[in-house]
């Protein structure tokens, strides 16, 4: 039996237990315990999604292994959940994931924005870390990924410096060996339009070249006046199979994003509570039209090389080059001000000119043998991160827009030219890591470890004097400890470390360099699989320690460093009765600064959701999904922002090659605050209804 793995499933069959964001109910399964109930959810010239199996590797863990067996949590949001929520993002897919708070910074063109088990988590692609600085890159677009995968809690061992959270990665769709493809139109509020194409399949007889072209265009408005999320992906990709042992794939992306920023950091008086004159709508723009701006743009090549060196052993090889840019131009109200009592509040101007370029490699060579009575999958490997991320025309005054009206605005006050726009320090990361993991199994035990070390050097390159230079050396593992019974339920223990590192220095007269943020989590957690594979179960206990994380500092201008204490559990159930299924999730953590006692910022420490599908007929198909994300408060304790419970539906139709749908989330079109910064600040409205009519036409 070969060791390596495909790159990708077939289209929309990643899915884990546990972690799967919905369970199989559109066809008919059959292993080696059972054979469940067909359902004909659509016309024979349309393939049902295939929810099913649950016995899915994902590609964050690095090991062959399935989720259900691995004694870590991993959650995996699917192709087909993607399109039956209607996510327009990665931020959209992730709502009803257990252990994670996505969306917590609201409506937002930027980013996708999600805290995992309180704290932050590391973003990434294929494996290969994406994110660098902040703002300076294009959004990945959902459209171009086959799954989305939550690796939850520390990951250092797998990825060096990372953030505590863990890790979300991206899976891109890559080609097929079966012709394929659909166009999809999408038309939806604030005059959203979407056109796509996805299609693969063989470029000739022989079958060793495989193609897949992705291509996206969009033109839409937003709830907020005068911000547009207009954008563009294009990304082809040619597999070649050069041997019965070799494959090598080549994945290019072009995308493009215009508008302007949605977040107008709009002041806690007048949206958390009324300010002078009431309340200020979530649709109030407080920049200059025709001048704000976000553009962003991004070319990246990435090359996976597969090789299977015999039926035990096989190497595999991922390297990505990212080239990116952004340019802001924006105005937002003076933090801290409230508007007067005729409305009126200072305007911060800002404008930067932003651009990153990234070299990422990950090799590994993997192993399955047997020692004894134990059988291993082994993998040795190692990576290397250099980016580099850079700022210039860089202009930030606080008072600089003038006064500005929020409730009844008048625009066209802007005086930019009397503003000299400055650079700024460029950023550099360099970091090589060598890894190993082996995940062994004796009978029913389950042991998995893995031991890693970094060195690396962070450097703020000054625009003027010295270098700001942090240089480590970090040595991180993870360990676990499963027991497989032979009904179904595997408990699991486990632990794991992270650390990441820190530019800049603190407040303090001596202006030390900052040290590393690190950290270590403890889980205990158990699995369940019902013999015909129609109810999962997964429960998790963690507690996380956090030391020299990073915050505002009490000393004017600086930071300080303290630390975080992070314990709770959380709970996903999925169940399937013939025709209908349900899944049901639960997150309840407790996330405090070990130094003053506050409760960590932005983040909602009780979380429930509810999703659920019904087939009728053999052409209907309806989903419907409640959320509740619990209160949170802003740096330093305050203020609470109020939990709030939202609605989302869909109703699908399937006729042929056609299938049509209609999505829309926050149904009842509430008006809501997801952060507040600190007390008597800025806040920032969540997302408000959004309905999308989508027909496909598959091939």
């Amino acid at each position: 039996m070969k060791v390596i793995r495909s790159r990708r499933c077939s289209s929309a069959a990643l899915v884990s237990l546990l972690g799967a964001s919905s369970l199989a109910m559109a066809q008919s399964q059959t292993n080696d315990a059972t054979t469940l109930e067909a359902l004909d959810v659509v016309s024979d010239a349309i393939t049902a999604p295939d929810y099913m199996p649950l016995e899915k590797t994902p590609a964050v863990g690095k090991l062959n292994v399935p989720v259900e067996e691995q004694p870590y949590s991993v959650s995996i949001v699917d192709r087909s959940f993607i399109e039956d929520s209607g996510a327009k993002n990665i931020q959209d897919a992730l709502l009803y994931t257990p252990g994670v708070n996505a969306g917590n910074f609201g409506f937002d063109t930027r980013i996708d924005s999600a805290k995992v088990r309180g704290v932050d988590a590391g973003r990434y692609l294929d494996g290969l870390r994406q994110i660098y600085g902040s703002y300076n890159t294009v959004r990945t677009n959902v459209y171009a990924l086959e799954s989305i995968e939550v690796l939850k809690g520390p990951s250092s061992m797998l990825y060096g410096q990372s953030d505590l959270g863990g890790i979300i990665n991206g899976v891109s769709k890559l080609p097929e060996e079966e012709q394929g493809g659909e166009i999809w139109a999408q038309y939806g509020t604030f005059d959203r339009k979407q056109l796509a194409v996805d299609v693969t399949g063989p470029v000739n007889e022989s079958g060793d070249l495989l193609y897949r072209l992705i291509a996206l265009g969009r033109d839409s408005d937003t709830q907020v006046d005068y911000v547009e999320d207009d954008g563009y992906v294009l990304s082809p990709s040619l597999t070649w199979r050069a041997t019965d042992d070799t494959s090598i794939t080549l994945l290019l992306n072009r995308q493009e994003n215009k508008g302007q920023v949605s977040a107008q950091f709009l002041p806690q008086a007048g949206t958390l509570e009324p300010g002078s004159q009431g309340f200020i709508g979530s649709e109030r723009f407080v920049g200059e039209p025709g001048w704000d701006r976000y553009d962003r743009e991004k070319t990246e090549a990435t090359l996976f090389v597969d090789h299977q060196l015999n039926s035990n052993w096989a190497v595999s090889a991922t390297a990505r080059y990212t080239d990116s840019s952004a340019e802001t131009r924006e105005h937002w109200i003076q933090i801290g001000q409230e508007p007067d009592a005729n409305g009126e509040v200072p305007r911060t101007i800002y404008t930067v000119d932003r651009a990153t370029q990234i070299l990422n490699i990950d090799a590994l060579v993997e192993g399955q043998f047997d020692l004894g009575v134990t059988r291993h999958n082994l993998i040795v490997g190692a990576d290397r991160q250099d980016a580099r991320w850079e700022e210039s025309n860089y202009v930030y005054e606080a008072d600089g827009g003038g006064l500005f009206d929020v409730y009844n605005p008048q625009y066209g006050n802007l005086n930019i030219d009397a503003f000299d726009p400055q650079d700024r320090p460029d950023n550099e990361i360099e970091q090589v890591g060598l890894y190993i993991a082996d995940h062994i199994e004796i009978g029913n035990v389950v042991v998995s470890a893995g031991l890693r070390h970094d060195w690396a050097e962070n450097r703020s390159l000054a625009v003027s004097g010295s270098d700001t230079v942090s240089d480590e050396e970090a040595t991180t593992g993870r360990a676990g400890l499963m027991y497989r019974f032979e009904n179904g339920i595997s408990p699991y223990i486990s632990y794991a470390e992270a650390f990441s590192m820190n530019l800049g220095t603190d407040g303090t007269p001596e202006a030390n360099t900052l040290k590393p943020t690190t950290g270590d989590q403890q889980e205990a957690g158990v699995k369940y699989v019902s013999p015909d594979q129609s109810l999962g179960i997964s429960a998790a206990y963690f507690d996380i320690t956090q030391e020299n994380r990073v915050s505002d500092g009490n000393t004017p201008g600086g930071v300080e460093q303290t630390g975080a204490v992070i314990d709770g559990w959380e709970l996903q159930v999925n169940k399937r009765w013939q025709r209908f299924e349900t899944q049901l999730a639960y997150t309840d953590i407790s996330a405090k600064d070990d130094g003053t006692g506050n409760r960590l910022p932005y983040v909602a420490e009780r979380q429930a959701s509810w999703w659920n599908q019904l087939y009728i007929a053999s052409n209907w198909r309806f989903g419907a999904g409640v959320r509740y994300v619990g209160d949170n408060v802003g740096s330093g304790g305050g203020p609470v922002v109020p939990s709030v419970t939202l609605y989302d539906a869909m109703i699908g139709y399937t006729w042929q090659n056609w299938d049509f749908t209609v999505d829309a989330k926050n149904l009842a079109d509430e008006e809501y605050i997801t952060w507040c910064r600190s007390e008597g600040a800025d806040c920032g409205y969540g997302e408000r209804r959004t309905v999308n009519a989508n027909a496909k036409y598959r091939f």
